[in-house]
């Protein structure tokens, strides 16, 4: 079972690299004179980035025989231990260690979720990916455009301030410029179950692959770490988890499978 293994380990290493490039997480500074406050928010991001690539990696390549289907899982959190020497080599004693300890709570709670999706397959595939493509997306797009704090499962373009301006004295100081990517996401996810239930998913297979990486984000920031700007935006994750799922169980409410053209005619 290589081919889970290698996955995971070339996704996680790329998706670490690639925040630290961008600049969405920055292991080389000391994260001092108010740097402090995105510690956790670093430190779960990259669980994040670990976790979802064992989901990739133990789901992409189909298993056969039920008694092989729980080596994928274990292959990939293995692979996805591969970013450990990158977070040491980019970081201080100090932050290293808490990045190693982030890549590990990843690898953990993305085997555990590994073997709970597994059954789900290439739909539990495509429900992650899905939400990975629209964080990078956004990523890119926020970074490039004004001052952006990237946690797992949601961006912030902070540096915004029509939305502060508008929903500020109503919202608090984090929510307003949350809110676009959290409402984008709850549709995204409202949207793969529809999909997955048109294609002949069960409803209940169908809402869980769609909500499968907002869960594993929302279960990650209290295992990483709660303090400061990470703590306020944890319910918030916990709010796209509970009201995406609620969204994709109203959008397969009354899905029925597509039904082939070849038996239409």
């Amino acid at each position: 079972m290589a081919a889970p293994l290698v996955t995971a380990a070339v996704l996680a290493t790329a998706m670490v690299g690639l925040a630290e490039l961008t600049d969405a997480t920055t292991l080389d500074e000391s994260f001092e004179a108010g740097g402090e406050r995105v510690i956790d928010v670093q430190m779960t991001l990259i669980a994040y980035l670990c976790a979802t690539a064992v989901v990739i990696g133990a789901t992409a390549v189909p298993t056969g025989r039920r008694a092989l289907r729980r080596i994928p899982p274990v292959a990939a959190a293995v692979g996805a231990l591969a970013p450990i020497p990158l977070v040491n080599g980019r970081a201080t004693e100090y932050i290293g260690g808490l990045a190693t300890d982030a890549v590990l709570a990843g690898v953990i709670v993305g085997g555990i979720a590994a073997f709970l999706l597994g059954p789900l397959g290439v739909r539990a595939l495509i429900g992650v990916a899905s939400h990975l493509v629209l964080l990078w997306v956004a990523t890119l797009a926020f970074i490039g455009w004004t001052e952006t704090v990237v946690y797992a499962g949601l961006v912030q373009p902070i540096g915004t301030t029509v939305l502060d301006d508008l929903l500020g004295d109503a919202l608090g100081y984090h929510l307003p410029t949350l809110l676009p990517y959290a409402l984008v996401a709850v549709a995204v996810t409202a949207a793969l179950g529809y999909w997955f239930a048109r294609r002949g998913a069960s409803r209940g297979t169908a809402v869980l692959a769609a909500t499968a990486a907002p869960i594993l984000a929302a279960v990650l920031y209290p295992v990483v770490g709660m303090d400061l700007w990470n703590g306020k935006t944890a319910p918030v994750a916990a709010g796209v988890a509970v009201i995406g799922a609620l969204a994709a169980l109203a959008a397969t409410a009354r899905t029925k499978p597509a039904v082939p053209a070849a038996r239409r005619s």
